[in-house]
């Protein structure tokens, strides 16, 4: 049953300027704290409200505990092919973006270019990632492996990561085509939102801890996420966290670090990003090709009075909506958010 929920409507620009003064406060460089706050918020004003600012606060606390780095990520080993990054326990987001950046750099020249990155944290809506490199007039893969949340296809046992990848490429007529997806049946920090909310899971989410079907958001929190799609779910996040996670050197099934663990560790996430260049590897115009996809997929016949929807089109639709009217968040939120930016913040030691 879903509870009344008072709602608070926040200037977008209001909002960047009093999280990135939070973030100074506790240590960010300038950099940092304007990528970090800039994927969160493009998560919010795309509707994408679980790697929002609500995270805020708790990316206040760990900085506050020195739970991150802050030194800049390095290169470790570099071919044609593929980079290999040593994010060194800085914010995921920071890491993840600079990876980006290497691999769209690169696919310029070589055409397609791998990057990963170990001893990283979580980087928050891969789709902010794939669309810098769609917008870069290229294809964008991207997936990490995640904090094991999620039992193995007839376990209970919490052993595989939610493990989301992202994929976008760009048309010439209808934006950027972009996907997002968790591989559990739905982001288990949707349980948090849904709490915050007051709302119920939906059925077929959660288990609790003694691997009984549940929709108590709090009772999903303390126990398993499911994968989606049943078995194919649980085989798709296997293969994320062999290449995230296994290959890349960095932590994978249950050796991946908690975020909310206050353990002071890197939780030694595996990110990887594929830059794909049309310019090098499409036999012509790929923008115009890319529209002649889009509109054959739109005019195959739709079941009556519903309309083909293009992945990435909801975004587009919230995000023209939140820069009219802001972002709405919930007074829970709120709550927190207004006290992080009165409170007398310290840097981490």
């Amino acid at each position: 049953m879903k509870n009344d929920v008072t709602l608070k409507q926040y200037n977008i620009e209001f909002l960047r300027e009093k999280a990135i003064e939070s973030l100074l406060k506790v240590g960010v460089k300038k950099e940092n704290a304007y990528i970090l706050v800039d994927s969160m918020l493009e998560a919010d004003i795309c509707g994408v409200h679980s790697h929002g600012v609500r995270m805020l606060p708790s990316y206040i606390q760990k900085c506050e505990r020195g739970e991150f780095s802050y030194e800049n990520p390095t290169i470790e080993k570099q071919t044609a092919a593929f980079t290999i990054v040593d994010a060194k326990n800085n914010i995921g987001a920071v890491s993840m973006n600079y990876i980006t950046e290497v691999a769209i750099k690169t696919a310029m020249k070589e055409g397609i270019h791998t990057v990963f990155s170990r001893n990283a944290n979580t980087f928050g809506a891969g789709f902010y990632y794939v669309e810098k490199i769609a917008n870069a007039s290229m294809i964008g893969f991207a997936c990490c492996n995640a904090p094991a949340a999620m039992p193995a296809f007839n376990g209970l046992e919490a052993i595989l990561g939610t493990n989301p990848l992202a994929f976008s490429f760009p048309t010439k007529s209808y934006g950027n085509v972009v996907m997002d997806m968790a591989t559990s049946v739905v982001a288990k920090s949707k349980f948090g939102i849904a709490k915050e909310k007051g709302e119920k899971l939906k059925e077929g989410w959660a288990l609790n801890k003694d691997g009984e079907p549940t929709t108590d958001p709090e009772e999903g929190i303390k126990g398993l996420v499911l994968p989606m799609a049943g078995f194919k779910g649980y085989e798709i996040a296997m293969m994320i966290d062999t290449l995230a996670g296994f290959l890349s050197g960095s932590g994978y099934l249950n050796k991946v670090g908690k975020f909310y663990s206050q353990t002071g560790e890197c939780m030694n996430v595996g990110h990887m990003v594929v830059a794909f260049n049309p310019k090098i590897l499409y036999e012509g115009e790929f923008l115009t090709a890319a529209d002649n996809y889009i509109k054959l997929i739109k005019e195959s016949q739709s079941i009556k009075g519903q309309q083909i929807i293009i992945p990435g089109e909801n975004k587009r639709k919230y995000k023209r909506k939140a820069m009219k009217e802001g972002i709405s968040l919930p007074l829970e939120v709120v709550k927190k958010l207004e006290f992080i930016f009165k409170s007398e913040l310290k840097k981490g030691e």
